[in-house]
């Protein structure tokens, strides 16, 4: 065994200025975008809630634009101020709404939703309305470029709260079962694909703290609310990159070989009927994405877990170097495939004939999981975020969680779980595909989060899989995330 530890991988924005840091890289240097055309200069922004909830998040993206102070705190680098939107230090981009773009859901609909009985019934009753104001605001002239569901705290107990029954095991697929709760997040992203406008879920504690929104299996137990300028970095963030933005990309050596990145991950039916699979592919370091929708998965004699059919592995695949090529005018040089159980037989027969198909010389098929298996160090705090424990050749111990230097302590809750690589197809060295999958965890620009746990691949394969079970109709089996 050989233990090192990996730099902190760095990212690339305005001007091709690195930082390694999402919040600072942005606050210094500005987004990737920003000098090389088609980065948004206005974001139009459409808000959906109760009269409250709307009035509140119009003031929030006020309040935005002035910015706000950094949480007091010792650890400086872990809080960053939010520096505002009126000047040239943030995202150079002007957020805006207007009582146009606004829809207010009057107080006895509201009441009339959440007396609706029956959880199933509720969440498809509180969706279908959300989906028909968005579609009021999809006819306007002036057409938001986002739209913000502020929700309402009796409609977050009734519906966010009551989240689908999914195995504890977040590396299993979630057993749900007919009769259960509905994910309300999935079921209404997915209805809202048909309208092509993006979403951002808001809560009241956005603009007011003082809101109190229990948690739904500890009644007694508030949900527990970051400071404003964490709110601000996350949410901007999110809706920048909505809304057409490049916030960042992974900054990579020009003399790298140019790869494909494909996350699978499966998923089951409402009904419980059928395990789907779905897959996030990142084209390159720039991290542009693209969702397939692979075949039904099938139970291997091998281990009894759900896998693809050779068949279904190699169409799923040669899709996807289709969709490269398209895009970049040429193949991948490499492909690097992300799933969290065993590659099976039949898998890799399939994903072998599509890559020897393009005379694709490179490939790394890495089985990543979650692992009980913990390191310890001397004092309080955990094992370095990077913190890499070699077992073999094609086996390692992988801490994407964990110390942060920058941060000069370690920024979690709990006592993180490093990730058990194992590369079953081996063409670059571990350390390679091990410092590249750190990189991937900070590809998620939904937030700023400087340090999430799973390489984006598997992450957005994960999400999508969530969004896709609620489509009733067939959806083509490529489109762009």
């Amino acid at each position: 065994m050989r233990l090192s530890h990996l730099a902190e991988p760095e990212l690339e924005f305005g001007s091709g200025l690195r930082h390694p840091d999402i919040r600072f890289g942005i606050m210094d240097y500005g987004p990737f975008d920003v000098h090389i055309g088609g980065a948004p200069r206005r974001v139009k922004l459409g808000i959906v809630g109760s009269a409250d909830t709307v009035e509140g998040t119009a003031r929030w993206i006020e309040a935005c634009s002035d910015g706000f102070e950094a949480k007091p705190s010792r650890q400086a680098n872990l809080f960053p101020r939010f520096p505002g939107l009126r000047n040239d230090e943030t995202f150079r981009c002007e957020f805006t709404t207007s009582s146009e773009l606004q829809r207010i859901l009057p107080t006895k609909e509201i009441g009339r939703l959440v007396a609706v009985p029956g959880q199933r019934e509720v969440t498809r009753e509180v969706v279908s309305t959300i989906v028909d104001e968005i579609a009021v605001l999809a006819e306007r002239t002036a057409r938001p470029d986002v739209v913000l569901i502020a929700l309402p705290v009796e409609i977050i107990e009734r519906t966010v709260n009551a989240r689908e029954a999914t195995g504890e095991n977040e590396d299993e697929v979630g057993e749900a079962e007919p009769g259960n709760e509905l994910d309300f997040r999935g079921m209404l992203k997915a209805a809202c694909m048909r309208l092509r406008i993006p979403i951002q879920l808001m809560w009241p504690t956005t603009f007011d703290p003082s809101y109190r929104i229990p948690r739904k299996l500890k009644e007694n137990s508030d949900r527990r609310t970051q400071d404003p300028a964490t709110i601000a970095w996350n949410l901007v963030t999110a809706i920048y990159y909505k809304a057409g933005g490049l916030p960042w990309r992974l900054a990579r050596d020009a003399r790298e070989l140019r790869t494909s990145f494909v996350g699978l991950s499966f998923y089951r039916s409402v009904e419980g009927e059928h395990m789907h699979t779905s897959t996030a592919q990142m084209f390159d370091e720039r991290g542009e994405g693209l969702i397939l929708r692979g075949g039904r998965m099938v139970e291997s004699e091998e281990d009894r877990s759900p896998h693809l059919t050779a068949e279904d592995a190699y169409t799923l695949l040669r899709d996807s170097l289709k969709v490269f090529r398209g895009q970049h005018g040429h193949y991948p040089a490499r492909v690097v495939l992300h799933k969290t159980s065993r590659f099976d037989s039949n898998e890799l027969d399939g994903f072998h004939k599509a890559i020897d198909e393009r005379d694709i010389d490179y490939a790394d098929f890495v089985w990543i999981q979650k692992s009980m298996t913990r390191l310890y160090r001397l004092g309080v705090y955990p094992p370095l975020r990077g913190s890499l424990l070699r077992f073999s050749k094609d086996q390692a111990l992988l801490y994407t969680r964990g110390s942060v230097d920058f941060f000069r302590t370690y920024p979690g809750m709990y006592v993180p779980r490093p990730l058990m690589l194992r590369c079953q197809v081996l063409g670059q060295p571990l350390q390679h595909i091990a410092h590249e999958t750190l990189a991937l965890t900070k590809m998620n620009w939904n937030n700023t989060q400087f340090d999430n746990g799973m390489p984006i691949t598997i992450a957005a394969a994960r999400q999508v899989g969530q969004v896709l079970k609620y489509r009733k109709r067939e959806f083509p089996r490529t489109f762009c995330c």
